[in-house]
Protein backbone atom coordinates (compact mmCIF):
# COMPACT_ATOMS: atom_id res chain seq x y z
CA UNK A 1 0.00 0.00 0.00
CA UNK A 2 1.43 3.51 -0.81
CA UNK A 3 2.73 5.41 2.22
CA UNK A 4 0.96 8.47 1.93
CA UNK A 5 -2.91 6.59 1.67
CA UNK A 6 -2.38 5.50 5.65
CA UNK A 7 -1.78 9.22 6.45
CA UNK A 8 -3.95 10.62 4.65
CA UNK A 9 -7.22 8.54 6.16
CA UNK A 10 -5.97 9.12 9.44
CA UNK A 11 -5.97 13.16 8.45
CA UNK A 12 -9.37 12.07 7.09
CA UNK A 13 -10.54 10.28 9.94
CA UNK A 14 -9.82 13.29 12.31
CA UNK A 15 -11.65 15.56 11.18
CA UNK A 16 -9.03 18.24 9.21
CA UNK A 17 -10.49 16.82 5.78
CA UNK A 18 -14.19 16.23 6.44
CA UNK A 19 -16.93 19.02 6.36
CA UNK A 20 -19.76 18.88 8.82
CA UNK A 21 -22.89 17.65 7.25
CA UNK A 22 -24.74 20.32 9.14
CA UNK A 23 -22.27 23.10 7.41
CA UNK A 24 -23.23 21.81 4.06
CA UNK A 25 -26.44 21.95 2.05
CA UNK A 26 -28.24 18.98 1.62
CA UNK A 27 -29.75 18.26 -2.02
CA UNK A 28 -32.98 19.39 -0.98
CA UNK A 29 -32.18 23.17 0.37
CA UNK A 30 -32.97 26.01 -1.35
CA UNK A 31 -31.10 28.96 -1.08
CA UNK A 32 -33.65 31.00 -1.96
CA UNK A 33 -36.29 29.60 0.85
CA UNK A 34 -33.59 30.38 4.31
CA UNK A 35 -34.87 32.78 6.19
CA UNK A 36 -32.73 36.26 5.63
CA UNK A 37 -31.28 37.96 8.95
CA UNK A 38 -29.63 40.76 7.39
CA UNK A 39 -28.84 41.90 3.69
CA UNK A 40 -25.59 44.42 3.04
CA UNK A 41 -25.47 46.42 0.25
CA UNK A 42 -28.02 44.19 -1.86
CA UNK A 43 -26.82 40.46 -0.10
CA UNK A 44 -28.89 38.43 1.30
CA UNK A 45 -27.17 37.07 4.07
CA UNK A 46 -29.67 33.91 5.05
CA UNK A 47 -29.80 31.66 9.07
CA UNK A 48 -27.70 28.88 7.07
CA UNK A 49 -24.69 31.41 6.60
CA UNK A 50 -25.23 32.23 10.47
CA UNK A 51 -25.51 28.60 11.86
CA UNK A 52 -22.53 27.85 9.60
CA UNK A 53 -20.50 30.63 10.53
CA UNK A 54 -21.38 30.28 14.37
CA UNK A 55 -20.05 26.60 14.07
CA UNK A 56 -16.91 27.62 12.53
CA UNK A 57 -16.45 30.28 15.98
CA UNK A 58 -16.78 26.63 18.18
CA UNK A 59 -20.07 27.71 19.29
CA UNK A 60 -22.71 25.61 20.22
CA UNK A 61 -26.05 25.05 18.01
CA UNK A 62 -28.65 27.14 20.32
CA UNK A 63 -26.29 30.50 20.02
CA UNK A 64 -27.85 32.14 17.22
CA UNK A 65 -30.90 31.83 19.26
CA UNK A 66 -29.36 33.14 22.27
CA UNK A 67 -27.61 36.46 23.42
CA UNK A 68 -24.98 36.54 20.68
CA UNK A 69 -27.20 36.23 17.97
CA UNK A 70 -27.24 40.15 17.44
CA UNK A 71 -23.51 40.19 17.91
CA UNK A 72 -22.66 37.32 15.07
CA UNK A 73 -25.15 38.59 12.41
CA UNK A 74 -22.71 42.14 12.96
CA UNK A 75 -19.84 39.85 12.49
CA UNK A 76 -21.25 38.96 8.92
CA UNK A 77 -21.87 42.28 8.15
CA UNK A 78 -18.11 43.37 8.82
CA UNK A 79 -16.85 39.83 7.12
CA UNK A 80 -19.39 40.88 4.25
CA UNK A 81 -18.63 44.75 4.24
CA UNK A 82 -14.54 43.77 3.77
CA UNK A 83 -15.04 40.68 1.38
CA UNK A 84 -16.93 43.27 -0.92
CA UNK A 85 -13.85 45.76 -0.62
CA UNK A 86 -11.87 43.04 -1.35
CA UNK A 87 -13.37 42.60 -4.61
CA UNK A 88 -13.84 45.79 -5.57
CA UNK A 89 -10.16 45.80 -6.08
CA UNK A 90 -9.50 43.06 -7.39
CA UNK A 91 -8.40 41.18 -4.30
CA UNK A 92 -9.96 37.92 -5.19
CA UNK A 93 -8.40 38.17 -8.34
CA UNK A 94 -4.54 38.15 -7.10
CA UNK A 95 -3.10 34.44 -8.04
CA UNK A 96 -2.18 33.56 -4.50
CA UNK A 97 -6.30 34.15 -3.68
CA UNK A 98 -7.38 31.73 -6.32
CA UNK A 99 -4.69 29.11 -5.66
CA UNK A 100 -6.47 29.38 -1.78
CA UNK A 101 -9.94 29.30 -3.15
CA UNK A 102 -9.19 26.33 -5.77
CA UNK A 103 -7.83 24.47 -2.16
CA UNK A 104 -10.45 25.31 -0.13
CA UNK A 105 -12.66 24.31 -2.82
CA UNK A 106 -10.92 21.03 -3.06
CA UNK A 107 -11.16 20.29 0.52
CA UNK A 108 -15.17 20.67 0.35
CA UNK A 109 -15.93 18.62 -2.17
CA UNK A 110 -13.72 15.66 -1.06
CA UNK A 111 -15.27 16.37 2.37
CA UNK A 112 -19.00 16.58 0.99
CA UNK A 113 -18.06 12.92 -0.96
CA UNK A 114 -16.98 11.27 2.45
CA UNK A 115 -20.31 12.49 4.30
CA UNK A 116 -22.12 10.75 1.31
CA UNK A 117 -19.99 7.56 1.47
CA UNK A 118 -19.90 7.68 5.09
CA UNK A 119 -21.92 4.30 5.10
CA UNK A 120 -18.98 3.08 3.17
CA UNK A 121 -16.58 3.71 6.58
CA UNK A 122 -19.24 2.16 8.96
CA UNK A 123 -18.00 -0.03 11.88
CA UNK A 124 -20.70 -1.82 13.85
CA UNK A 125 -20.12 -3.60 17.75
CA UNK A 126 -19.66 -6.53 16.52
CA UNK A 127 -16.68 -5.44 13.92
CA UNK A 128 -15.16 -3.95 16.98
CA UNK A 129 -15.21 -6.89 19.27
CA UNK A 130 -14.28 -9.46 16.96
CA UNK A 131 -11.10 -6.90 16.12
CA UNK A 132 -10.45 -6.82 20.31
CA UNK A 133 -10.44 -10.24 20.59
CA UNK A 134 -7.86 -10.90 17.08
CA UNK A 135 -5.69 -8.14 19.15
CA UNK A 136 -5.04 -10.08 22.74
CA UNK A 137 -1.80 -11.03 22.35
CA UNK A 138 -0.87 -7.41 21.05
CA UNK A 139 -2.60 -6.11 24.15
CA UNK A 140 -1.58 -7.50 26.56
CA UNK A 141 2.57 -7.87 27.32
CA UNK A 142 5.17 -6.76 29.26
CA UNK A 143 5.88 -3.75 31.35
CA UNK A 144 9.44 -2.85 32.33
CA UNK A 145 10.40 -0.28 35.57
CA UNK A 146 13.93 0.89 34.88
CA UNK A 147 16.03 3.30 35.41
CA UNK A 148 18.83 5.27 33.04
CA UNK A 149 21.25 7.25 33.08
CA UNK A 150 22.70 9.76 29.58
CA UNK A 151 25.36 11.42 28.83
CA UNK A 152 27.23 12.64 25.86
CA UNK A 153 30.17 10.98 25.48
CA UNK A 154 30.93 6.95 25.19
CA UNK A 155 33.92 7.37 27.45
CA UNK A 156 31.98 9.05 30.23
CA UNK A 157 29.03 6.39 29.94
CA UNK A 158 31.66 3.62 30.28
CA UNK A 159 33.29 5.28 33.36
CA UNK A 160 29.94 5.58 34.99
CA UNK A 161 29.46 1.50 33.97
CA UNK A 162 33.00 0.99 35.78
CA UNK A 163 31.68 2.87 38.85
CA UNK A 164 28.76 0.85 38.98
CA UNK A 165 31.11 -2.17 38.23
CA UNK A 166 33.29 -1.29 42.01
CA UNK A 167 29.34 -1.35 43.53
CA UNK A 168 28.53 2.28 42.58
CA UNK A 169 24.76 3.11 43.52
CA UNK A 170 22.82 3.39 39.84
CA UNK A 171 20.18 6.08 41.30
CA UNK A 172 23.34 8.40 42.73
CA UNK A 173 25.18 8.15 39.73
CA UNK A 174 22.03 9.64 37.39
CA UNK A 175 21.65 11.93 40.08
CA UNK A 176 25.07 12.79 39.84
CA UNK A 177 26.22 12.75 36.03
CA UNK A 178 22.66 11.88 33.75
CA UNK A 179 21.66 15.16 31.45
CA UNK A 180 18.44 13.81 31.18
CA UNK A 181 15.79 15.79 33.02
CA UNK A 182 14.81 12.09 35.13
CA UNK A 183 18.32 12.79 37.12
CA UNK A 184 16.22 14.69 39.22
CA UNK A 185 14.72 11.27 40.80
CA UNK A 186 17.96 9.24 40.41
CA UNK A 187 17.16 8.19 36.52
CA UNK A 188 13.80 6.67 37.04
CA UNK A 189 11.76 6.30 33.99
CA UNK A 190 8.79 4.00 35.72
CA UNK A 191 6.73 1.78 34.44
CA UNK A 192 6.51 1.59 30.07
CA UNK A 193 6.21 -1.26 27.36
CA UNK A 194 9.13 -1.29 25.43
CA UNK A 195 7.76 -0.55 22.08
CA UNK A 196 6.91 2.87 24.26
CA UNK A 197 10.94 3.56 23.89
CA UNK A 198 12.95 4.86 21.68
CA UNK A 199 15.12 1.69 19.79
CA UNK A 200 17.59 0.79 20.91
CA UNK A 201 16.76 0.75 24.53
CA UNK A 202 13.41 -0.80 24.13
CA UNK A 203 15.40 -3.95 22.72
CA UNK A 204 18.03 -3.90 25.00
CA UNK A 205 15.63 -3.75 28.17
CA UNK A 206 13.39 -6.80 26.31
CA UNK A 207 17.49 -8.44 26.65
CA UNK A 208 17.81 -7.45 30.41
CA UNK A 209 17.17 -9.54 33.50
CA UNK A 210 15.74 -7.75 36.76
CA UNK A 211 18.48 -6.21 38.71
CA UNK A 212 20.50 -5.63 35.94
CA UNK A 213 22.22 -3.18 34.09
CA UNK A 214 24.22 -3.01 30.93
CA UNK A 215 27.61 -3.53 30.71
CA UNK A 216 28.15 -1.72 27.03
CA UNK A 217 27.03 1.88 26.81
CA UNK A 218 23.44 1.79 24.52
CA UNK A 219 23.26 4.75 21.64
CA UNK A 220 20.73 6.97 20.35
CA UNK A 221 20.54 10.35 18.74
CA UNK A 222 20.14 11.83 21.94
CA UNK A 223 23.55 10.44 23.29
CA UNK A 224 24.83 7.32 25.45
CA UNK A 225 22.23 5.61 27.75
CA UNK A 226 23.22 3.02 30.81
CA UNK A 227 19.98 0.95 31.76
CA UNK A 228 19.11 -0.69 35.11
CA UNK A 229 16.47 -2.58 35.03
CA UNK A 230 14.71 -2.56 38.30
CA UNK A 231 11.63 -4.95 37.31
CA UNK A 232 9.08 -6.23 35.32
CA UNK A 233 5.31 -7.55 35.20
CA UNK A 234 2.93 -9.18 32.39
CA UNK A 235 -0.22 -7.11 31.95
CA UNK A 236 -3.84 -8.34 31.02
CA UNK A 237 -5.46 -6.63 27.51
CA UNK A 238 -7.00 -2.95 28.77
CA UNK A 239 -11.00 -3.59 28.76
CA UNK A 240 -12.78 -3.56 25.74
CA UNK A 241 -14.82 -0.01 26.61
CA UNK A 242 -11.39 1.63 27.71
CA UNK A 243 -10.32 1.40 24.00
CA UNK A 244 -13.55 1.20 21.81
CA UNK A 245 -13.28 3.90 20.40
CA UNK A 246 -9.60 3.45 19.68
CA UNK A 247 -10.51 -0.20 17.85
CA UNK A 248 -13.45 2.49 15.75
CA UNK A 249 -10.96 4.92 14.44
CA UNK A 250 -8.74 2.21 13.77
CA UNK A 251 -11.14 -0.14 11.61
CA UNK A 252 -12.72 3.36 9.51
CA UNK A 253 -8.92 4.24 9.02
CA UNK A 254 -8.56 0.95 7.45
CA UNK A 255 -11.63 0.92 5.32
CA UNK A 256 -10.72 4.26 3.90
CA UNK A 257 -6.82 2.50 3.38
CA UNK A 258 -8.79 0.50 0.91
CA UNK A 259 -10.99 3.01 -0.66
CA UNK A 260 -8.25 5.29 -1.69
CA UNK A 261 -6.05 2.52 -2.81
CA UNK A 262 -9.02 1.37 -5.03
CA UNK A 263 -9.25 4.99 -6.22
CA UNK A 264 -5.26 4.78 -6.82
CA UNK A 265 -5.33 1.74 -9.03
CA UNK A 266 -7.73 3.20 -11.26
CA UNK A 267 -5.75 6.81 -11.30
CA UNK A 268 -3.42 7.38 -13.62
CA UNK A 269 -0.49 9.47 -11.77
CA UNK A 270 2.40 11.34 -12.69
CA UNK A 271 5.16 13.36 -11.20
CA UNK A 272 7.80 15.41 -12.56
Amino acid sequence: MHPSIKTLAIILLTGLLIISTASLASPSDDPGKAHIVVTVNGKDINERTLKSYAQQRGLPPEAIDGPQRDALIEELVNRELIYQHAVSIGVDKTPAIQAEIEHLRINIIAGAMLNRSSDRFAVNEADMKKEYESRQDELSGTEYKARHILVAAEHEAEAIIEELNQGGDFSQQASEHSTDPSASSGGDLGWFRAEQMMQPLGRAVEAMKKGSYTKTPVKTDFGWHIIQLEDARSVAPPPYDSIKEQIRVGLQSRLMENYIADLRKEAKIKKP
